[in-house]
């Protein structure tokens, strides 16, 4: 798979493609949670996540982390990433940024190939923006103690086929939501809403 192949695949969105693709993503779980937000919306501040992708043994791979047991998100998997700095020059920057102080990997705009629409997370805040990148290979991690507990080399073909809505334990309660297999982990939320996105699913 080159990068002519990736780019058909992660073409940029318009605002109004983003808005509605990201609707149709929210479980009835979300609308639950956070329907204070829909009623009366409030602004969110923008983070990233970086979808690296690359090519190990004839297939196509992406790198996810296991946060430390320490903060917010504390244990959740997911895509390296963080909140926008003022620094930052936009989105794309904040995921290249964020990549390299999380796992030490260099990420040139170059290979930036695309992006996908936001989601929104009232619950924290944020509005996660995923960037999409294609790199020739992946070497040694240098991960970030305070934020990294572990990267996972993720296959993307096993990523797609986990996919589906499972049963989750939230407060005490059972919600049927967007979800997928990391290793012996289900990981679910924007994570997966994003995963869901990145294959043209409709979750529901």
């Amino acid at each position: 798979m080159d990068r002519s192949v990736l780019s058909s695949m992660f073409e940029n969105f318009s605002r109004e493609e983003a808005e509605k693709c990201t609707e149709k993503m929210l479980s009835d779980f979300q609308r639950m949670h956070f329907e204070r937000y829909y009623a009366n919306p409030f602004p969110l501040r923008k983070s990233a996540v970086m979808i690296l992708l690359f090519i190990r043994d004839a297939r196509l791979k992406s790198i996810m982390i296991e946060r430390t047991d320490i903060g917010k998100h504390a244990g959740q998997i997911s895509f390296p990433g963080g909140k926008s700095e003022p620094s930052d020059i936009d989105i794309i920057d904040t995921a290249i940024r964020e990549t390299k102080e999380e796992i030490g990997i260099n990420v040139n705009r170059a290979d930036v190939v695309g992006e996908l629409p936001p989601v929104k997370v009232p619950v924290s805040s944020f509005e996660i923006f995923p960037v999409v990148a294609f790199v020739d290979g992946i070497s040694d991690f240098k991960t970030s103690e305070s934020e990294v507990k572990k990267v996972l080399e993720v296959d993307i073909e096993d990523m797609r086929a986990s996919l589906g809505v499972r049963p989750v334990m939230v407060a005490g309660k059972q919600y049927e939501v967007p979800s997928f297999l990391c290793g012996n982990s289900v990981v679910w939320g924007a994570t997966a809403m994003i995963v869901a996105e990145m294959f043209g699913a409709e979750m529901s």
